[in-house]
Parts: structure tokens; C-alpha cells; sequence
């Protein structure tokens, strides 16, 4: 299975308060195989376990959860006590509810909520004070690990019924898919907040002891890798060319193998905000990524695990999708 990727915004937003360091920015980079190069890239990708490496150590190195976008410090351990508080809850509601008072309590500059309107549960975020402003990465990155923590208590993927920011449309605003899987994304809005169905509020807390210790011993690695399965059109179709790279099958080939016609299966992806080839562009990419960077191979070695049948191609495509060529993300060392 390939590593997931994400974009080089997110490397640039989590070393951003380090700025008046850059020995220990640079630092950070080597030590979790990031090449410095690659920040001035705007369509550059990284593999996520870099990005998660990476913000596990720029945290302890500031002791600070909040990597100084917070309006204090969060101390280092603030994240465990709350994952223990809420797996050991009866329920995905009660345990939501034991979040959302967690962080009532810190003085971090956000209220967090939960609420349920009609058959609608949200979760919502807003400033303590009518005057304050936080950076749009905060609130991405809180939303993010809340809906990744609900997941994780009961075992699988929450499908969210739309996402809200009260902040305007970012530049990286395409990559808030692969943070929520839903396309259903509002901006300027009274507060930031997701939306899922309250039913699964009943659902079931039951993490064991060794589970919750598998979890908690690297938090941001299992939050940006995890993967569940979705009943999306998307998830169905990049799991297919995921499978079969190397083989190169036709669209209607992929449509045979979920028994769909392929104009049927065209209008799904639609609806969803997809067309095929993007879905391709992406998978291809990931796993070139984490071929050159993760698993040392080389760029000629690549183009053929992913299909390609000259590198010269390879190469062409590669710096379409990423704006920079294959050998910038060889691993060094």
C-alpha cells in the first residue's frame, strides 16, 4: 500500500514560528529527510510520515503542542491526557464531550464545542475573545485531529457531512480532501466547525490498554496516516490504480472490476468533485514520492513501478504534478 502524501504548505506552515532558528529548522528537515529545496516548491509533496516525524519533533523542541499558533503554549502530554480521558469513555458521544472540556479548560485561545441539532452532531471552534485572530492552520489542523481521533475510537471512518472555516479560501484549499474526505467545505463562516450524523454518537468506545499505547507512542503519525476504508467513489477508484500500476487498465477496465458502467462511474466521480485522471495523477505521484524518497529507488526503477514506460515520461509527468524532478526527493544518507 502506498504512502499518502502532503503538500509541502503544511512542512512550511509547521516550522513557520521557528524562523529566528534556522539551524534548528534545518536541523528538523535533515533529521526527518526533507530536502530544504523542497519549501521553495509550492506543488511540492512529501511523504505524510515526514510531515508527522516532523511535527513530533518541532513539538518537543518548542514543548509545545500548538508549535507556537496557539495563543499560549501547549504543554507537552496535554494531547495524551485527553486521548486516555476519551478512550476510556462508554461512547463516541460521551468521549467527544470529554474533549470538547478538555480543551475548555486551556488556555489556548479556542473554545471547543459540541453540539447536536436535529440529527446533526457538530463540533465547533471559536475564539475566546471577539478581537482574536489565529492562523487558518490552527483550526485545519485541530478539526483534522479531532475527526482522526473520533475515527480511532470507534475503529472507523466518520463520514462528515460538510466542513466549515471562517476564514476565506486558501491557496491550499484542493488538499482539504485528503484531510476530511469531503468536498462539502464552506469559508467565511460564523466559526469553524465539522458536521457528521449524531447517530454515531451511540457508537461504542472500546480501545484496548495496548492499543491506546500503540497510539499514543507516536499520536501524529497515526492521525495523518490512518486509513479506513470509504464507501466514496474516490477511495474505490484510486484503490484500483493503486492495485494495478503497473498493468495500465482503461478506465472502462476499472469500471468492469466494480461492475459499474463507465459513464455511470464518470458522473459518481463527478458528483464527488473527481475526474479519473486527476485520481490517477494523484495515486501515481504518492507512490513515485515514496518510492524515491521512502524505499531509496531509483528514478528509472520508479517509472516502471508506476507505469511508465520510458523515464524520460516519468520525468516530464513528475514535474507536472510537483514542480520540481524525481532526484530532488532521493534520500539522502
Amino acid at each position: 500500500m502506498r504512502s499518502p502524501t502532503i503538500a509541502i504548505y503544511f512542512v512550511q506552515k509547521c516550522l513557520q514560528n521557528l524562523q529566528q532558528q534556522p539551524d534548528l529548522q534545518l536541523k528538523l528537515l535533515n533529521q526527518n529527510h526533507i530536502s530544504p529545496s523542497l519549501l521553495k516548491q509550492a506543488n511540492a509533496r512529501i511523504p505524510a510520515e515526514n510531515y508527522a516525524n516532523l511535527c513530533r519533533d518541532t513539538m518537543q523542541a518548542m514543548g509545545d503542542e500548538l508549535m507556537g499558533f496557539g495563543a499560549q503554549a501547549q504543554k507537552l502530554g496535554c494531547w495524551t491526557t485527553m486521548t486516555e480521558l476519551a478512550a476510556n469513555a462508554p461512547s463516541l458521544g460521551e468521549a467527544l464531550k470529554r474533549l470538547t472540556r478538555f480543551y475548555r479548560l486551556i488556555p489556548w485561545g479556542l473554545n471547543t464545542n459540541l453540539e447536536i441539532h436535529n440529527d446533526i452532531a457538530s463540533i465547533s471552534l471559536t475564539p475566546n475573545t471577539a478581537n482574536s485572530e489565529f492562523d487558518p492552520y490552527l483550526y485545519e489542523s485541530f478539526l483534522f485531529y479531532i475527526h482522526r481521533t473520533a475515527n480511532w475510537l470507534i475503529g472507523r471512518q466518520i463520514p462528515l457531512h460538510r466542513v466549515d472555516f471562517s476564514f476565506s479560501k486558501q491557496p491550499h484549499a484542493a488538499e482539504y480532501w485528503n484531510l476530511f474526505l469531503t468536498k462539502n467545505i464552506h469559508y467565511q463562516q460564523d466559526h469553524a466547525q465539522i458536521q457528521f450524523s449524531a447517530s454515531l454518537l451511540e457508537q461504542n468506545v472500546n480501545i484496548s490498554a495496548q492499543a491506546l499505547e500503540k497510539f499514543l507512542n507516536h499520536v501524529n503519525l497515526a492521525m495523518i496516516t490512518q486509513r479506513y476504508t470509504s464507501k466514496s467513489w474516490y477511495y474505490k477508484v484510486s484503490s484500483l490504480v493503486e492495485a494495478t500500476l503497473q498493468n495500465k487498465p482503461s478506465f472502462a477496465d476499472l469500471a468492469k472490476v466494480l461492475n459499474i458502467h463507465p459513464h455511470t462511474l464518470r458522473n459518481y466521480l463527478r458528483q464527488e468533485g473527481f475526474q479519473y485522471q486527476e485520481i490517477k495523477d494523484r495515486v501515481r505521484c504518492d507512490t513515485a514520492i515514496f518510492h524515491l524518497s521512502s524505499m531509496g529507488c531509483s528514478v528509472e526503477e520508479t517509472a516502471f513501478l508506476i507505469g511508465f514506460s520510458e523515464p524520460s515520461a516519468f520525468i516530464r509527468s513528475f514535474k507536472k504534478w510537483t514542480g520540481t524532478k524525481p532526484m530532488a526527493y532521493k534520500r539522502r544518507g
